[in-house]
Order: structure tokens, then sequence, then C-alpha cells
């Protein structure tokens, strides 16, 4: 059982506690909303926090708080519902988690009272009648969490009390008819069948079969889940079970039962090969009057379970009587499972509310009175399920001490884990690995609905090698020919195809027999086959090094260490993809002459981590890592599609705390940042820039030029979010430090002195910044030449500056010798050479030179999209000056096209309240008000001029439309 308990930072954290002995725990009760609901996974990703359940989740854990308790406990995500096995557990368990609770929290969020009453107890009229039609009352599974707690309290949307099940119970029994005895805890037991079925009449689920697995805890019955089976025969089990229950409290003799199975799959009527094992098992464990044990043993997807299955099937038809399956996933699945033998074998005492379950059924089996049995616990995993001890009893016991014994019965286990299965039974191993090539091509016949489809031979057989004879991949690969109608040597086509082979690896398909995922199985032969790898391809097993070291996700191949020919890594990678540790990433057609991409499964990239840690090699990849990414990643720039997908990988570096030396981390960081500022991603820009300076200021001290750097790089990304005063503050201490490390000329004091000035001129103090840029021009050219790149951007915004201050024909004199040169130095199409083109136009549009303004614009704007992408800031910033000008040419609609565009485009990238987001927002609306404006008819002969007045109101709005700077031009980071 997971209980949530809140971390010490504010988060939730889940806590794996013993279902037999679990501290006091609140527990949630509230109906689902579709998609808002945190799951498991995203809780253990700490994600999630932006959906509406996630404020259920911190209501609970505050009440928990207030009534003293430490743990709580929240059905979405306190189980991971993709384990089929995990969720068959929870739903039996189910009522005696929510008996077992000190406290059960009811949110009624389609209950609300008024924020004016703060004593919703005290004022009942302003919410009961809402509470009378509130949907908790029509839904199945909360009619256990209203019987089964002791103490049940109700709060509205709002969190408020309403009051408790004591308090409302007139309420509550008029709702939904249920005795005031069951709601007062009288066993339910003593209700009849018929009178626990009419309280469920008219409740609904969302599934048509948890209408009636949400009914087991109110008749203390267990069933295995069958999603599919249909409410009908679902009925029809539960009152067999029932039925069995009442039986079995006086029946003590399994003798008096039918052939009895507690199988959870159906026979497998495609079952091939294994026929060796399958004598084998049958010669050792069927063997009359003699106890046996086997342990089947292999690699994940080799077909463990199956066989397993298979062999119960067969010895149900010949020897045993009795047969049994207990996952041993978890203690709590065996001992569910455990309860269900009881209650199968009518075994007396078992329905008693503290019966030792499993001694029972232990002694019942162990007893010369059983009849013939045979037990398989599958999935023995995790040691510590089965052999490690606990202390719930008056000394250490092993789930392991309650296997029977018995001259009358054998056990069969199943593990991944040959240390499990050497403690389990030392002398009596069964390894199983991979298919004969025979049998694998019987299985893929057998599975292949069309024989036509593996009519090539040779294909056949380069297939069955290419899975490495794997019975699950085999399958999984039936499964997709089947219902593609692809024959074998169309699958090996697409096989090849690498746009093609991630997808086909991912490929889900049905199987009754199994509740392990595909990728869960395959990621676990991990442990077995590295070595097998490292011999067979040693530049696989250095990638595969490699990647453990960087983020699992979107790996690109050239990222990778290089050195090694075209052949030899395509063979490498081969190879892992062989395997299932990578998958290869799909791409659209545009994209296949490419770089390559990978995807490490998530357990393979954790594990080979560990494997590394365990050989002392860590370390050594991890500086290689370092050094890739610090060759591949550069100090930002325009050349996106370069170094785009390295970012991830250089963040997950240079997270690795404790691993990578903060100095390097910090480096790392750097680059990053400054890729994120040149992408206008000015935010994360930020906050990557804050963490380089944390630990520099940690590590170098605050005075350190690289500390200095990180810090003017800070203050850059908070002027790109339109935070001027608190970039101006900062500039002002950089340069401050700057000057006195540096020295005044230095071209580090220099960038801060510019950047300070950008800081003024974009608040609106022209006249200090052009003094600041002047000041920094000169000493630009002084210091580092006339066409310098840094000397040209002080060059620009001096004459930026000027525009600012209406001097618009010095501006436009500077501006083009600005340009003439950036194009020169620079080329036409770097960003710089844009943002000074840009800056012309918007001083030629200030002349009223609107021909060329809107010609220079155009060409700006169609450039940028080319250089710098449609959603780039500056992009953005282009469109805005061109949607401006043509505003004034009249052009409303050309216009407002480009306005519409740009204003939801800003949202998207700066967000709503950034200042050039407002900007552009205002400047739509004053072209709308103009356009409004001039479709008013002239009327002659009104007391004053309408003309005149609309002239007036048309000057006054086009004056007041705002350009939007391209701040790279401007703006510079170190």
């Amino acid at each position: 059982m997971r209980l949530l308990k809140r971390s010490p930072s504010g988060g939730f954290g889940l806590v794996s506690l013993s279902c037999g002995d679990p501290p006091p725990y609140a527990i949630l009760s509230h109906t689902w909303k579709e998609g808002q609901e945190v799951t498991y996974n995203e809780l253990v990703a700490g994600t999630g926090k932006d959906k509406t359940g996630y404020a259920k989740i911190r209501f609970c854990s505050k009440r928990a708080a207030e009534d003293g308790l430490e743990y709580c406990w929240v059905d979405t995500c306190c189980i991971d519902k993709s384990t089929s096995d995990e969720l068959s557990t929870a739903i039996n368990s189910m009522f005696r988690w929510y008996q077992r609770a000190s406290k059960c929290y009811v949110y009624l969020s389609d209950v609300s009272v008024p924020d004016e009453i703060a004593d919703a107890e005290a004022f009942p009229i302003t919410w009961q009648e809402a509470f009378r039609r509130s949907r908790w009352f029509t839904r199945g599974w909360t009619l256990q969490e209203l019987l089964a707690p002791s103490s049940v309290e109700f709060f509205c949307k709002q969190g408020k009390r309403l009051g408790s099940k004591v308090s409302l119970e007139q309420e509550i029994h008029e709702i939904t008819k249920i005795p005031f005895a069951a709601l007062r805890g009288q066993s339910l037991a003593e209700f009849s069948i018929e009178d626990r079925m009419s309280w469920a009449a008219r409740r609904t689920t969302a599934l048509k079969e948890d209408k009636v697995y949400c009914l087991l805890g109110i008749f203390g019955v267990f069933l295995s889940l069958i999603y599919g089976e249909g409410e009908a025969y679902a009925t029809l089990r539960l009152k067999e079970e029932i039925q069995k229950r009442q039986e079995g409290r006086g029946t003590g003799s399994s003798r008096n039962l039918s052939v009895l199975s507690s199988l959870p799959f159906p026979r497998n009527e495609l079952f091939v090969g294994r026929t060796d094992e399958l004598r084998s098992l049958e010669q050792y464990l069927l063997v009359p009057n003699t106890h046996r044990r086997r342990t089947i043993y292999g690699l994940g997807g080799c077909g463990k379970s199956a066989l397993a299955i298979e062999f119960a099937y067969r010895a149900l038809a010949t020897r045993a009587r009795l047969l049994f399956w207990v996952p041993a996933i978890s203690q709590e699945s065996f001992e569910l499972a455990y309860r269900e033998i009881g209650v199968r074998l009518r075994i007396p005492g078992i329905a008693d509310d503290n019966a030792d379950v499993k001694k029972l059924v232990q002694e019942t089996l162990s007893s010369e009175g059983a009849d013939d049995w045979l037990m398989i616990v599958d999935n023995v995993d995790d040691h510590e399920v089965l052999l490690s001890k606990t202390n719930s009893g008056s000394k250490p016991t092993r789930l392991s001490d309650y296997l029977p014994r018995s001259d009358r019965g054998a056990i069969l286990f199943t593990t991944r884990s040959r240390k499990v299965a050497g403690a389990l039974t030392p002398s009596s191993v069964l390894r199983l690995d991979d298919m004969s090539k025979g049998e694998a091509r019987q299985l893929l016949t057998q599975q292949t609905t069309e024989q036509a489809l593996c009519g090539d031979e040779t294909a056949v057989d380069e297939l069955l090698e290419t899975l490495t004879c794997l019975p699950l991949a085999i399958v999984q690969a039936a499964a997709f020919m089947n219902t593609n109608d692809v024959s074998v040597s169309g699958y090996l086509a697409l096989f090849r195809d690498a746009d093609a082979q991630a997808e086909l690896f991912n490929e889900c398909f049905a199987d009754p027999s199994r509740y392990a995922e595909l990728d869960s199985t395959i990621a676990k032969t991990w442990h077995i086959s590295f070595d097998q790898v490292r011999k067979q391809d040693p530049l696989a097993a250095e990638y595969l090094s490699f990647m453990s070291c960087i983020d699992r996700v979107n790996i690109p191949q050239l990222l990778l260490p290089p050195g090694a020919s075209m052949v030899q890594q395509t063979k490498a990678l081969g190879t892992l993809t062989g395997y299932a540790f990578i998958t290869e990433r799909l791409q659209t057609t545009q994209e296949s002459d490419k770089d390559r991409f990978f995807d490490m499964h998530r357990l393979v990239h954790m594990t080979s981590a560990c494997w590394l840690d365990a050989h002392g090699e860590r370390a050594v990849w991890v500086d290689a890592a370092v050094a890739r990414l610090e060759e591949l990643v550069p100090y930002g720039g325009h050349e996106f599609k370069v170094w785009t997908a390295y970012l991830p990988h250089a963040i997950h570096v240079a997270g690795m705390h404790g691993i990578v030396d903060e100095a390097a981390s910090a480096g790392l960081l750097d680059r990053v940042g400054r890729c994120q500022a040149s992408f206008g991603q000015y935010s994360a820009a930020e906050t990557t820039h804050r963490q380089a300076l944390s630990l520099r200021e940690e590590v170098l001290g605050e005075k350190h030029p690289d500390t200095l750097m990180s810090m003017n790089n800070v203050a850059t990304a908070l002027s790109g979010q339109g935070q001027y005063i608190k970039a101006e503050k900062m500039l002002r201490k950089t340069l401050e430090l700057r000057e006195e490390v540096l020295g005044e000329k230095h071209p580090s004091t220099l960038v801060s002195m510019n950047n300070l000035a950008v800081a003024l001129n974009e608040q609106g103090d022209y006249a200090e910044a052009e003094k600041m840029h002047r000041e920094t021009f000169k000493l630009r050219k002084g210091v580092l030449g006339e066409k310098h790149p840094d000397t040209l951007v002080s060059m620009n915004n001096v004459a930026t500056a000027l525009s600012g201050q209406g001097q618009y024909i010095k501006a436009e004199k500077m501006l083009r010798k600005t340009l003439e040169l950036r194009e020169e130095v620079l080329g036409e199409k770097h960003p710089s050479t844009l943002a000074g083109m840009n800056n012309l136009a918007e001083a030629l549009s200030s002349q009223g030179k609107y021909v060329e303004a809107e010609k220079m614009h155009r060409k700006t704007f169609e450039l940028s999209k080319e250089v710098l992408g449609e959603k780039h800031p500056s992009t953005l910033a282009s469109m805005n000056n061109l949607a401006c000008l043509l505003v004034k040419l009249l052009r409303y609609d050309d216009s407002g096209n480009l306005y519409e565009q740009a204003c939801a485009a800003y949202v998207t990238v700066l967000g709503k309240n950034h200042p050039t987001t407002r900007t552009c927002h205002k400047n739509y609306r004053q072209m709308l008000a103009l356009q409004e404006q001039d479709r008013i008819p002239f009327t002659p002969g009104r007391p004053e001029s309408s003309a005149g007045m609309r002239t007036s109101k048309r000057s006054r709005i086009i004056r007041g439309l705002a350009k939007v700077g391209i701040r790279t031009s401007k703006l510079h980071i170190d």
C-alpha cells in the first residue's frame, strides 16, 4: 500500500508501507473529472500540478495535518493503474483501505458555499439542496466509501466542512435509502443480499463491469478483474462467490470440492514448442506422494509465464484436482490470492475479521485431508516479497514460510532473477533460454492468421534472427502483420527503414496471457544481456555507457562519441536496437536524410548507470559526455537547427549534482542559457543563467569574471522579458564590479555599459541612453576597431536612441552606415544585420518615406522567418512593425491580418503581460479604431468639420502606434 506524504519542499512523495499494519492515515473520497486527475506516474514525475485534481490532493493533505495525521491516500495517484495486477489488488482491497482509515474526507466538487459564509455547518440552507443533488451520491464506488470508514466528513468545493456522516445522517438516509444501522457501522453481513444490492441499484460507473466490482467489499468477496466480460457475467461471478462464502462457513474439507482452478488466464490454444521443458516439469513435479518444488527463470519475454500456464492446464487435466495461481508481485497480491484460495476451499473461519488467512491456507493444504494440488507462484522478481522477514506477528516471518508443504502438492515458481531462483529451489532450477529456430518458426506460423504472409522462407529466417527468436518480439511482429495485412518480407522492409523501426518496436498488441507490459519486460533483459553486448560489439557497449550519462530521450546520433566509421556506427546502433535497449524515433520523409534520433528505455538508462557505478566507470563516461557537449553546444547564435537537439542533454548532464564538477555544470548552463536567449526563450534563459550564477558565486566568488558574465546574462534575460527595472539594477551592479575587476576599457565592461544603456532606452530615458551608447561606441572603436561586430552594435544603439528622441535624419544616416558595415562584415542574413535593416526601415517610416520603408520591412520580415523562424521574437517584432507601416498606408485589412498573427504569437512566446505583447495588442486596437473611424461617411453641413476631426484623430492614433524593437540588435550576452 502506498501512502502520500508531504515533502519539506511542499510537494508530495509516495511511501510504500505494509498493508498489514499501516500507520494512521486519512483517505479521500471524491468523483473524478476526466483528464484532470493526477495519476501515479505524474505524481512520481512531479508533474500534473496544473490539474484541478492536484488541489484535491493538497486539500486532503492539509486536512490530514490539521487532524494530526502524517499520511493520506488518494485513489487517483496512489495506485499504478497501468499495472493490471496492482489495479486488481487495489480494487479487491479498497473496502478494507477505507475501513482502516482514521478519517475519510468527502470532497464534493459540485457543492459550493458563498465566500461570506465562514461556518458552513451553521448555515446549511446555503448548500443543502446542492448537497442532495451531488453527483457523489450517484456513483458506484462512493457507496463503499460511505459505509466502510468509521469517520466520514463532508466538505464543499471551497474546502469548508459541511458535517459528518453522523450529523448528516438523516439527509444521507433520505438520499441513499440506506438504513440508519448500516450508516452507523453495523456489520453489512447482517443485511440481506437483496438489500445491499438495492443500495447500489441506481448508482453508475464509467465502466460497466465496475458496477459489479465496486460491490466486492460490500459483500466481503474477492474476484479477479476481467474487463470486457460485461455486467451480466460479472454479476453472475459475484453471486457465485457470495454463495461460496456462505457455504464456506461450515465446510472443512476440500475433498468435497470438484476440480478447482484459480488460473487468471485462458489456455493459449496457439502455444507451441517447449516440449523438453514441459516434459521436464511433468517428470519432476507431478510425482505421486512426493512434495516437489521447481523454479523457472529467464530474461523477460522468453515465455516463463506462458510455459507455466500451459503446464498448469496439462496438470489440471491429468493429476491435480486443485490448482492455485499466486502472483508474488507484492505482499498484498500474494495475500489477496491466499484469501481467494481460502474462500474457494471454504476453509472454516476464513471470513472472520481477525483470521490469519495465510496460516489457514497453509495448514489446510499441508494437511493429510488435502486433495492433489499444484500452486504456481508467478513473478517472484522482487527478493523482498517472499524472502524478507517481517515483524507482523509474534516473531519475524517470511511469506515463503506460509507456502504449504504436502506429499499431495507441488509448487512451481517463475522469476527473472537467478538469485531468487536459487534461494527458492537451490537444487531444482529450470533455465528458459530463447526458442530454437524451429520453435520460433512454428510460433510465428501459428500466430500469423494468413499463412501466405510467411511464404518467404528466407525472409522468415532473417526476421527470426533479427528478433533473436524472442517469443514476445515474435508475437508482437505477428500481431502487426495480422492487423495490417503485411507479409514477413514487407515487415522486414519496414524494419530496415530507420523511420519506421522505432514505431514497430513500440507497437502495442493484445496478449490475454500477460499482465506485464512489453517495454518493461524487454528492458529487464539488460542485466543478463549487457555482458554479451560488450563482447559482441564493443562500440555498442560504449554507446550504451555514454547514453546512460545523458538524457534518455531524443538522442542524436551525431552526439555520440565520434571516431568510428559509419558502418561501425550503424552496426553498433543496430545491436542496441536489436536488444531493444534503444528505439529509433520516427522521422518524416523530409527528415529521413538528416541525423537519426534514438530513445533509450527508462529501465535500461537507470540500470546501465548503476552498472557503471558498480564497475567504477561512471565518472569516465560523465566526463566524456561533458567534453562532447562542450564541443557541440555553442554560446548561442542563429544556427538553431545545428544544436537545438543537444540542449536537453546539456541540461541533464549539468543537473547531475555530485557527479559533474560545479564549474563544468556552470559552463554547460551558460551555453544553454545563451542558446535559449538566441531562441527568444528569455524566461527559460533567466532560469538557466541564474543556476549558473548561483554555482559560480559559490565556487568562484562574486567578483570572478565568469560570475560577472553570468550576472550580465541574467540581466539580459530579464530585459528580454520586459523587466527593465530589475535588469537595470543588476546591470549597474555588474558594470560597477567589472570596472573594478577588469577595468573601464575591457570588452566585457563595455558589454555591460551597452546593456545598461539599452535598459535605459527601453524605459524611455533616451538622452541618458544616448550619452552612454556614445561613450561605449567611442571606447569600442578604440579598443576593437570600427568594423568589429560589437562596435557596430553600439553604432546601431546610438542611432536608435536618436530615433527615440525624434532625430530621425541623424538616425537614418547612422543606421545606413551601420547596415552597410554589417552586410560587409556579417552578411545579409545575420540577425544583427536584420535588426539594423528593421531599425533603418523604422527611421524611414518616421520621416514619411513609406514606400522605401515598406520594401525594407518586408525584406526584413521574410529573411527573419527564414533565419530565425516564424515564432522568434525578432520575427514577430518585424511583423508588428510592418503592420504599423501598413496602417499609415491605410491598408487596414493587410495590417489587421499581421496584427492578429503577431498578437497570438506574442502571447505564446513572451506571455500576455510582457510589455512587447501589450504594445502589439494596443497597436492592434488602435488600428481597428482607425479602421472603424474611416468607415463613418462624411456629412456636409455639420457645425464642425467632421473630416478635420477625423484627420486629427487619425494623426493622433498613427502617432500612438508603437514599433517593437528587435532586441538582438541591442543587447549583448558575454
